[in-house]
């Protein structure tokens, strides 16, 4: 028996077993490993596309976060079991001759034990081993169904972000233009409107980023599907608004809650000391003034949003700057 091998086997498999349980049937984000590859697989894509959020190339990152971390999922357990019959040469026998395997037979047999195939070409030579390929068979079939089925809800959460990225855009390719066209001469109320669905939504997106953060790495390189783009968008739009005395101070208060959850969330799980290599533009109010909408004087407006919202502007520039956007794609967008 190989006392150094053995724990190594536990360990790996162990650590491999949490983190997916972690990651499948918590509702509080991904297990450490799988943080990890995420981050490294995203990084990979984001540098060979060369940090352009139009890039095609990042259309394919987040399917490819996905099967990384169930192949290193995989990987854990396999080479988990492979350690643990390693650590005892005489573990496993060819069915047949009864003669020890090799360490290739033992891996092979650890591969065919996890997938539940029960081929029976190789055996375990006790009864403590045969309760190891026994328990090794049940966890393979429990633990890489789940990892399987974490695609179903993850791919749903992915589909809801991009069908609030289209609502928010299809509302205004900027924020002056989503509040002008909400705009009926007296007040927003076609805007007002809408917040009911829209706070659902993006509680919704929240609650499913902060379940499944992977989603965070399903990219778009079309701009009115983009999610950071339109929340930014929104957000502008939100801060714009307030400048303005014809708003329900009620709906006004659930889209900042909501926006403000939002907002702290990725700047928990994702922002972290992120520096900006870009300042976040003045937006100009003009334009919503010749369509007689009553604004407070341009010194209080460039006051407020360079100034007072400095910090929370940063935490948007550099979450733009993070999916390959800038404030281009929210006050000059080409779509």
């Amino acid at each position: 028996m190989n006392y150094f091998v053995l724990p190594l086997g536990i360990i790996l498999f162990a650590v491999t077993v949490l983190d997916l349980i972690k990651t499948t049937f918590s509702s509080n984000g991904g297990g450490m490993i799988t943080n990890v590859v995420s981050k490294g697989v995203w990084k990979a894509f984001f540098t060979a596309a060369n940090k352009n959020g139009r890039a095609g190339l990042l259309n394919y990152a987040g399917p490819a976060v996905l099967i990384s971390i169930l192949m290193v999922w995989i990987i854990g357990l396999w080479f988990g079991l492979f350690l643990l019959l390693l650590s005892d040469k005489d573990s496993i026998v060819n069915s047949t001759t009864l003669i020890s395997t090799s360490p290739l037979e033992k891996l092979y047999y650890a591969g065919f034990t996890l997938s539940t195939l029960g081929v029976g070409d190789y055996i375990a030579t006790t009864d403590a081993w045969r309760i190891v390929t026994s328990l090794a068979a049940f966890s393979g079939l429990a633990f890489i169904t789940a990892s399987i089925t974490y695609f179903v809800p993850v791919l749903s959460a992915v589909g809801l972000q991009s069908k609030l990225s289209l609502y928010i855009s299809s509302m205004g390719k900027t924020p002056q233009q989503l509040l002008i066209s909400s705009w009926n001469g007296k007040n927003f109320s076609s805007f007002f409107d809408t917040v009911s669905d829209l706070c659902q939504m993006l509680m919704q997106h929240t609650v499913n980023h902060n379940s499944y953060p992977v989603i965070h790495y399903f990219h778009t390189n079309r701009v009115k599907l983009a999610i950071t783009p339109a929340l930014v968008l929104l957000d502008e739009a939100y801060q714009l608004l307030k400048q303005s005395d014809a708003r329900d101070e009620l709906k006004m208060e659930m889209l900042q809650n909501t926006l403000n959850t939002y907002l702290e969330m990725m700047k928990e799980s994702f922002l972290k000391n992120e520096s900006t290599s870009s300042n976040a533009p003045t937006p100009d109010i003009e334009q919503l003034r010749a369509y007689g909408i009553s604004l407070n004087t341009t010194e209080q407006v460039k006051q407020l949003f360079e100034q007072d919202l400095r910090d929370r502007r940063k935490l948007l520039t550099a979450l733009l700057e993070k999916d390959g956007w800038t404030w281009k794609e929210v006050y000059n967008p080409s779509y």
